[in-house]
């Protein structure tokens, strides 16, 4: 060492400390904040650790995401509060490695004039719980060495090493506090158009309008998996004019964001065209901000989607607005807010052709819906219309949670809107992640110029043309055994609808009509029934027979499953009319 370096470094040791990071738990996250008024010489003293040398084995490509083997599990390095840059990283210097993995840097680090952000991340203890949400999405292989990190304690909490984890700083400079720092980061935001940051297992938007084309800077960090392991915590923008996806952060348009392998960045640029926009972010149950389970990314603070437009002219047309995706007072039906277990429907009769947007969110499971809604026509008792995984998209949270946005045309007639739930993950219920528009869970039909007129519309009520209503058992749930009587003043052609349960030949829910003397004189037969829509054991009758004067009894029997309270299956197109409805028939 030449003498000049020795005097710097004499000089060094007896400047002020500017952090002083130590006695760290096994997990634990801190920051400490600095200012330089010049540009400076400080010396940083820092012991960290990388993955236990066991572990430094060549990895499959199924283990690419082994944080085991790939993430240092302590570390320290130094932020740039304003402009968000990495300026040292322990990581990339130049340490003296220990045989059991712990690494020490001593040396000094020249920073320009400015307001930094000092880091230190403990993770030497393993994960101690898992969050199991979204398993199918996960082999074997996964489970196991997610069960194997499972366990508390690690190397280096057993050999004791991670009570040496600390970062000290020393040099000309002053420290700053909590709220100092956070005046530091707004400058970084202060460019922003928008800023969306979510709580967890939360979701957050902003909607804003661009007057001009415009350049805007994308600055996203999350939580995403590789191919198709899933978005965890992850940011969108939706043209809100034609409901289309124009960016998403997925794992391919993302690079490591520093930390855990799972943490990863975006940082691009879009031209966006005159027009108004939807900034959406959603976060999981786990790793963020108010509580990292694994090592967090260099640049913590911004977890969330950050949108920068560095022209101040053009910043400045543009225009915050509070976008709705359902016009509030504009529908035709808005079944929503809808809990576990629940099939609702609701009619309306449409007066001229119209295009009609349908605004719908539900669960898939597998390739299924689970959570979904459909249209009948309800003359003629078939779908128009029908939510699937295929023509549905992610809906945001929760990789299952699904959204159908687009618009359908509609002629004149009546219309039946049905939404069915399954036992688990609902409006305020849920067990993974909700939706960004969580509140709309269910179906909404708006006109697509979003502008209702009243006179285009009117309540459908559920009367059947062909005649009066004799007798109706229906809907009608599990375990039934219904009946109601009718008086036939002449010989009368009836009509009759009945929808029920049969497979293989067999009825399980059906009707039948019974004479004054018990006799039958009328049963669904499944060979008399076709398929109702929905599940093949849903079956439909729908004919006309002739009956004496006289009195009758209707019945409808039903077993212990799959019923208008409780399919376990799609439900048929009609599901209200679960059960036996007859008619007198007009004459003609």
């Amino acid at each position: 060492m030449t003498a000049m370096n020795l005097a710097l470094l004499l000089v060094l040791a007896q400047t002020p400390t500017l952090v002083d990071i130590r006695d760290l738990s096994p997990r634990e996250h801190r920051v400490a904040g600095f200012v330089l008024d010049a540009p400076q010489e400080l010396r940083i003293t820092a012991v960290g650790a990388e993955p236990w040398p066991d572990r430094l084995r060549e990895r499959g490509e199924d283990e690419w995401q082994d944080d085991e083997q790939t993430t240092w599990p302590a570390a320290a390095w130094i932020l740039d509060a304003k402009t968000r840059t990495v300026v040292w990283d322990l990581r990339a210097a130049e340490t003296r490695r220990e045989s059991n993995g712990v690494r020490r840097f001593s040396g000094t680090v020249a920073l320009p004039a400015g307001v930094y952000e000092a880091h230190y991340a403990s993770y030497a203890e393993a994960s101690a719980s898992i969050n199991f949400a979204g398993a199918e999405n996960y082999n074997l292989g996964d489970i196991v060495r997610m069960t194997r990190r499972a366990k508390t304690g690690g190397p280096y909490v057993e050999n004791g090493a991670y009570k040496e984890f600390a970062v000290t700083i020393a040099g000309p400079g002053r420290q700053i506090s909590d709220d100092r720092l956070e005046e530091a980061r707004a400058a970084f935001d202060a460019t922003a158009i928008a800023v969306v940051r979510a709580d967890p297992n939360g979701t957050e938007r902003l909607g804003f309008e661009v007057t001009r084309p415009t350049n805007v800077e994308v600055y996203a960090v999350g939580e995403l998996g590789r191919d198709d392991r899933g978005s965890f915590d992850y940011g969108w923008i939706v043209n809100a004019t034609t409901r289309k996806r124009i960016w998403t952060m997925t794992y391919d348009n993302t690079e490591p964001a520093g930390g855990a392998s799972k943490n990863r960045v975006a940082h691009e640029m879009l031209r966006l065209q005159p027009g108004r926009y939807v900034a959406y972010f959603a976060s999981d149950e786990t790793h963020g901000p108010e509580d990292w389970n694994q090592v967090p990314p260099t640049d913590p603070a911004s977890w969330g989607l950050t949108l920068k437009v560095a022209n101040p002219s053009a910043r400045a047309t543009v225009k915050k607005y509070d976008y709705q995706p359902v016009p509030e007072g504009q529908t035709i039906v808005s079944l929503i807010g809808i809990g576990d277990h629940q099939l609702r429907s609701e009619g309306f009769t449409l007066k001229r052709p119209m295009d009609v947007r349908i605004y719908a969110i539900g669960e898939k499971s597998g390739d299924q819906m689970v959570d979904y809604g459909w249209i009948v026509d309800a003359t003629s008792r078939k779908r128009v219309w029908t939510m699937t995984a295929d023509n549905s998209e992610p809906a945001g949270g929760a990789d299952k949670n699904r959204v159908y946005d687009a618009v359908v045309r509609l002629t004149p007639g009546n219309y039946l809107v049905n939404y069915r739930t399954d036992d688990s993950h609902s409006y305020k219920d849920w067990n993974a992640a909700p939706p960004p528009e969580q509140r709309y869970w269910g179906v909404s039909v708006f006109p697509a110029s979003g502008r209702l007129n009243r006179n285009d519309v009117a309540k459908y009520e559920r009367t059947r043309p062909s005649g009066d209503v004799l007798a109706k058992l229906a809907p009608l749930g599990d375990d039934e055994n219904a009946s109601a009587s009718f008086e036939l003043p002449g010989t009368t052609r009836v009509q009759v609808y009945a929808l029920g349960e049969g497979r293989d030949g067999e009825m399980f829910d059906y009707g039948w009509i019974e004479d004054r003397n018990g006799r039958t004189v009328w049963k669904m037969r499944f060979e008399d029934t076709e398929p109702a829509g929905g599940a093949e054991k849903n079956r439909v009758f729908e004919g006309t027979i002739t009956l004496p004067a006289g009195s009758y009894v209707v019945h409808y029997t039903s077993d212990g499953s799959h019923s208008y309270t409780s399919f376990n299956d799609d439900p048929p197109d009609d599901p209200v009319a679960w059960g036996i409805t007859v008619f007198r028939t007009r004459n003609r």
